[in-house]
C-alpha cells in the first residue's frame, strides 16, 4: 500500500498542476515588459525557430507560451506576440473566447488608464463549400501604446474540414 501511495502522489500532483489556471493578467504584464525589448528574450534559436516565412518575413516561435496554447509566435517586425488555441467544437471555442475576454477585461491597466474596448460584430464569409465565422474583441491600452486582440474563428468545409481557433494577439506600436 505504501508503494502504491508513493506512485500515486507524484501523478496526482502533476495532474493538479496541469489543470491549474494561469494568471492571464500576470502574463499580459510579462508580455508588455518583454515587448519593450522587442521580445528578443523570447525568440527561439536554432533551425526550428522559424514557424513560417511569408511575404512579410519570418515568424519566430516563442519560448514563452500562454497556458494551454498550441503555439505562440513573434512577428518578424518584433512588435506582435500571438498565441493560438484549438478546440474540438465551436461551443468549446465560444466558451473559451468569452472567458478569455472577460479575464483580460478584469486585468489592471498596463499603464495609467484602463483600456478602451473595441468590439467587432461577428462576420461570416463563404467561398464555395467553405464557411468562416469570426469575431474579435480588442482592448486598446492607448497610454501604453498597446493593443490586445482576442478573436475566435470557426472554419468549416467539405470532407469534414473543421477548425475552431481562439487567438490572442498583443501588439505594440513600433517607434517612429
Amino acid at each position: 500500500m505504501r508503494t502504491f501511495t508513493k506512485l500515486l502522489l507524484p501523478l496526482f500532483t502533476a495532474l493538479v498542476a496541469s489543470t491549474a489556471h494561469a494568471d492571464i493578467c500576470a502574463d499580459l504584464r510579462a508580455i508588455h515588459q518583454q515587448s519593450q525589448s522587442r521580445f528578443d528574450g523570447w525568440k527561439k534559436d536554432g533551425p526550428d525557430s522559424v514557424m513560417k516565412d511569408d511575404k512579410r518575413g519570418p515568424i519566430y516561435l516563442s519560448n514563452f507560451m500562454l497556458d494551454g496554447a498550441e503555439s505562440c509566435a513573434i512577428a518578424d517586425n518584433s512588435s506582435v506576440y500571438t498565441c493560438i488555441w484549438r478546440y474540438p467544437t465551436p461551443t468549446d471555442m465560444g466558451r473559451a473566447y468569452q472567458r478569455l475576454v472577460s479575464d483580460v477585461k478584469s486585468c489592471a491597466p498596463l499603464a495609467k488608464e484602463p483600456p478602451g474596448i473595441i468590439a467587432d460584430e461577428p462576420q461570416e464569409r463563404r467561398q464555395g463549400d467553405l464557411r468562416q465565422i469570426t469575431e474579435v474583441t480588442g482592448l486598446d491600452y492607448a497610454d501604453a501604446e498597446v493593443t490586445v486582440l482576442i478573436g475566435q474563428m470557426q472554419l468549416t468545409g467539405p470532407r469534414g474540414l473543421a477548425r475552431n481557433e481562439l487567438k490572442l494577439s498583443f501588439s505594440r506600436q513600433r517607434p517612429r
